[in-house]
């Protein structure tokens, strides 16, 4: 029997990044499952049904696997069903580990021949773990060609804008010169006997090697589809530098690992665990990983970007540890005693559910125009060769024609109310649904509302989900490079005659500047420094109008960094009340810290 809930779950939510359920296969967005867990608990009992019909990596089908729930997952997205698949389905680890084996086994030789060297310090086998890789750029200067490495590194080892000729020092910017085909200026070496690890320039046998064109010895299959101009995510660059295909986002020699290793993984038993193993480290082995003088930085997510340095990880290096961990994960899921299924469908059509079917919903819906979903999605689309039918992405890309997926805002809020009627149609009556969101737009907060309220949903509550670690936009915002919203908010939505259309009516308080001023200053009373960053305030105004049914317009992200710097003091990325006798007065609205 369903649980009767009367009340929305009121409490702020905090989610780690760090267990096997999270860091297995990356993906765009992700929800930390650990976060999901309470909210479910709270909501329904063992055994319920739990929907997430913008399911991505699949998040909330591990947390229904870990309270004993039943997940039903959709997405639009082929590689979203692949990866939240791979996250849910149950694989024998024993059977698991021995494909594994067998799958490098056979591919052994091929490494060798691919990534095998000498260790400089005792001349036994050695591997090559990873190769740096320069462009080489065209000097304006004299016209000669010059390695980015050479013209771009500082004696720190940090890398400057302004690029400086070795032979002419003339000094120029990379996007005023010709780029031509790139060489390798340093490997880092395994050693096998020893085990020492060395950081060096390349041989000339491991320099013939790496310069070897692989891609005409290439038998097994590997993806070709075209990168088009028209991508949100293409950009002239991608020209200049030779992208036209999925598979030139690789070096010859990883493509040709990469294709070898996807064939076997194809052919196995074990197909599914292979697979999903091989797809987590399709970015890493590109050439989208960026060099850094001090460590390997990841990829940077929401985008297509190609360093002018950049790391060959060695692809079998990458596969050994990441099947170590997607066979962790398979004993994990066995421990479990929930269930989940995974179905490709659009959140708008949820035919495949009957009505008044669901128990409860907790869904992580596209934000706007934050992320290209299908374009971000690229390279692992081309190795699964399904593509995203853009027709019905929620998103909004005011750049493309229709034709190519663009849509307006207002395309965009239709969508979600359709996704939002399909919610309400499929929920039994009295359950819930929770929605994860933000957006630094005040406009897209707005068409969000009217989505929601278009269905037979109530807008109850409103809570903070602190992710633990901010995203990479997060990151550029506390670094002043970007004015982004980087706590999400999680909307609880009751199923109930009337929806938000009767709630709203009943509303007779508005929300004026004043008192979201107040509301602000009650709050940085007790408020831990986290909870005093410009990210969480921006969501806290949210919250506010949110709950009280009043408009976004005039608080986007930007609208209420002005209002913070008017009336607050900021210190080490932190607001404080402003010592003054004009200090806005003290109110507490519900549920905040």
């Amino acid at each position: 029997m369903s649980r009767v809930v009367t009340e929305p779950y009121r409490r702020e939510i905090i989610g780690a990044k760090g267990s096997i359920f999270y860091r297995a296969h990356s993906y765009h967005t992700k929800v930390p499952p650990e976060g999901i867990v309470p909210v479910i608990e709270h909501y329904t009992n063992p055994g319920d049904t739990v929907l997430d019909p913008f399911c991505g990596s699949g998040m909330t089908g591990v947390a229904s696997l870990l309270t004993g729930r039943k997940g039903v997952l959709s997405d639009l997205s082929p590689a979203a069903v692949h990866i939240a698949s791979g996250y849910t389905a149950p694989n024998d680890p024993a059977a698991l580990a021995d494909a594994a084996r067998a799958l490098l086994a056979d591919l052994a030789d091929l490494e060798q021949e691919l990534y095998g060297t000498k260790c400089g310090r005792c001349t036994g086998d050695a591997r090559i773990e990873y190769t740096v890789w320069s462009d080489t750029v065209v000097c304006p200067g004299c016209s000669h060609e010059v390695l980015f490495w050479d013209a771009a590194r500082q004696p720190d080892g940090t890398i400057s804008k302004n690029l400086v000729c070795p032979l002419c020092s003339s000094s120029f910017r990379k996007g005023d010169t010709e780029i031509r085909p790139g060489a390798p200026v340093l490997v880092s070496v395994g050693c096998l006997s020893c085990r020492s690890r060395e950081q060096r320039p390349l041989t000339p046998v491991e320099m013939k090697i790496a310069h070897q064109a692989h891609r005409s010895e290439i038998t097994d299959w590997y993806p070709t589809a075209p990168l088009e101009s028209w991508r949100e995510m293409w950009r002239g660059q991608h020209g200049k530098m030779g992208i036209a295909t999925a598979a030139d986002f690789f070096t010859d020699r990883n493509l040709r690992a990469l294709a070898a290793v996807w064939k076997q993984a194809n052919t196995s038993p074990e197909r599914l665990g292979l697979r999903f193993a091989t797809t987590a480290i399709v970015n890493r082995a590109s050439r989208r990983y960026q060099w850094n003088p001090k460590r390997p930085t990841n990829v940077l997510s929401g985008t297509l970007y190609i360093a002018s340095m950049t790391y060959e990880f060695n692809v079998f290096s990458l596969l050994r540890r990441k099947l170590s961990a997607v066979i962790q994960l398979a004993k994990k899921v066995g421990e479990t005693q929930g269930q989940c299924s995974v179905t490709r469908s659009s959140a708008t059509d949820l035919n495949h559910l009957p009505d008044q079917s669901i128990d409860y919903v907790f869904t992580d819906p596209p934000f706007g125009a934050n992320i290209y979903y299908s374009d971000a999605s690229f390279l692992w689309e081309a190795w699964l060769d399904d593509f995203t039918d853009t027709t019905n992405e929620a998103i909004v890309s005011t750049s493309l024609t229709a034709q190519h997926g663009g849509k307006t805002l207002n395309d965009y809020e239709k969508l979600m109310a359709a996704s939002f009627g399909e919610i309400a149609r499929v929920l039994k009556p009295g359950a819930w649904a929770s929605v994860m969101f933000h957006s630094s737009d005040d406009a897209v907060w707005s068409s969000l509302e009217r989505a929601i309220e278009s269905a037979d949903l109530t807008l109850e509550s409103a809570v903070a989900f602190d992710k633990s670690q901010p995203s990479f936009k997060g990151v550029k915002q506390m670094t002043n490079q970007e004015r982004v919203s980087s706590f999400d908010l999680v909307l609880h939505l009751h199923s109930t005659a009337g929806g938000v259309a009767k709630r709203r009516q009943a509303i007779t308080a508005s929300v004026a500047e004043q008192d979201v001023l107040e509301a602000i200053a009650s709050h940085l009373q007790t408020a831990t420094p986290r909870q005093r960053s410009t990210p969480y305030l921006h969501s806290f105004v949210m919250r506010l109008l949110l709950e009280r049914g009043a408009s976004f317009a005039g608080y986007s992200y930007g609208q209420v960094e002005v209002l913070l710097s008017k009336n607050f003091l900021f210190e080490k990325g932190a607001w404080s009340r402003a010592q003054t006798s004009n200090s806005p007065a003290s109110i507490k609205i519900e549920g905040t810290a």
